[in-house]
């Protein structure tokens, strides 16, 4: 009944619905038969993740020595993970609405688990109702130094040229506790909203979207702010908006940052199924190559290492610098990125304004879990009747001579996701009448 919480690239469900202690108790002494290290364990501030965070390390410390970092920013988790070489688990619904929660599994280099290891994780749990182990040991770690620790890495990393003023949007998340001292501390003007932990997101979703971040680009123009960024929950993600207020999508933001980054850093750029044409130009303008990837952080960060890759991509806004840390840090980037805003002499919109752009949009539709992957397995044999070039590396991508296709399922969420990108508005308009007609077949038939 449970199974389909356990995701291509974590643990997800809506609390006592699909997830409660018991549950996460026993996904915690699943989780110990799959490794040999030991564990560090953080969490967000959802009002469900501490009574979960305590459940699961009753469940791992069955064998397994435990670090409780109790409540920490995402990036100063896996930064203390990383350093003392343990495995982090991490209790979040990330972007999610606030009835979600769920658990983030990390090796100790910070690839997170892929399908495989989280579907073996869920094989020992389905089957492993009585699995018993002997107490572990559980070790409170420093909260406060681990947070110190990682915010005087970045310090000693990335410095500022000007005072860049900024805004920044915690959204009342765990960017909270780190991002506006860290900027402070670097010299910056700040200015925050919404920068009160409260695991109910009283002040808009937990993902920031063009759409839920109305306020932030107020903000930004009445403070005649440089920049401005948002964060999701877990801090894990993040989205820019330039001086004029207007969102920089990713492969914008990859534009700038790779302007100052490829000054010193060789290999390639690594980037999902889902990113734009745009950061092809970026790739080309730079004399660098683009391998293209599966969606999701774990392939992310996997790929980058694999590659040895300078910068990676997702267009959910899920970066990775590996000169800087060797994980998807969405906070970490953004400092970086705000560093090479205060060398240039430019304002960001003008940057912006020069990086080629296409027609673009995502349309998401609401479908079960249980039923989204096989509404993509019907819509992909009735497409491989009627056309040839589909690539199915991540669900159902097809391109056109006037642009491409995506069609997939969230691994994140009850959502089938229609992706499409046109070079002109007479073809993006074609694909997007034409692809959304068949999408909304698909589901009317399941």
């Amino acid at each position: 009944m449970v199974a389909h919480i356990f995701r291509s690239y974590d643990v997800r469900g809506i609390y006592k619905k699909d997830l409660d202690e018991k549950i996460m108790e026993g996904i915690g002494k699943a989780l110990w038969q799959t490794t040999r290290d030991d564990i560090a364990v953080g969490m967000d501030m959802r009002t469900s993740s501490p009574k979960l965070r305590e459940a699961f390390i009753k469940g791992v410390t069955a064998k397994k020595k435990v670090y409780d970092l109790g409540l920490a920013p995402m990036g100063a988790a896996m930064f203390y993970a990383w350093k003392h070489k343990l495995m982090l688990a991490y209790i979040t619904a990330s972007h999610l609405a606030k009835e979600w929660n769920g658990v983030k599994f990390f090796h100790a280099d910070g690839i997170g688990f892929v399908e495989e290891e989280n579907f073996r994780v869920r094989d020992i749990f389905l089957r492993g109702k009585n699995i018993k182990g002997k107490e572990g040991r559980i070790s409170l770690a420093d909260n406060n130094k681990a947070i110190n620790d990682y915010k005087t890495y970045l310090l000693s990393k990335i410095r500022m040229k000007k005072k860049p003023r900024i805004v920044i949007d915690c959204g009342n998340g765990m960017a909270s506790i780190i991002a506006p001292q860290l900027f402070r501390e670097a010299g910056c003007e700040v200015f925050t909203i919404f920068d009160k932990l409260d695991g109910t997101f009283p002040n808009r979703d937990p993902e920031p979207t063009a759409e839920t971040i109305s306020e932030l680009k107020k903000e930004v123009k009445k403070r005649k702010a440089d920049i401005g960024i948002a964060y999701d929950g877990d801090a894990d993600r993040m989205l820019i908006v330039d001086d004029k207020a207007r969102v920089v999508v990713p492969e914008q933001i990859a534009y700038f940052v790779l302007s100052e980054l490829l000054k010193k850093e060789s290999g390639p750029i690594v980037a999902n199924v889902e990113c734009t044409k745009a950061v092809d130009d970026v790739a080309l303008q730079f004399n660098r190559k683009v391998f293209r990837i599966r969606v999701g952080h774990p392939y992310l960060v996997k790929e980058a290492k694999k590659r040895k890759a300078a910068f990676g991509l997702e267009s959910a806004g899920h970066f990775v610098l590996p000169s800087l840390v060797p994980f998807d840090d969405a906070l970490a980037v953004s400092f970086y990125a705000v560093s090479v805003l205060s060398r240039l002499k430019k304002k960001l919109s003008s940057i912006v304004d020069e990086i080629p752009r296409y027609f673009f949009e995502r349309i998401n539709f609401n479908c079960a879990d249980e039923k989204k992957f096989e509404v993509i397995e019907k819509l992909k044999t009735e497409l491989k009747k009627e056309y040839r070039n589909i690539n199915e590396m991540d669900g159902i991508r097809i391109d056109f001579p006037e642009g491409w296709v995506l069609i997939r399922a969230s691994n994140t969420g009850p959502t089938i996701r229609l992706t499409v990108e046109g070079k002109t508005k007479k073809g993006f308009d074609e694909l997007k009448k034409r692809f959304n007609e068949k999408l909304r077949s698909g589901l009317a038939v399941t």
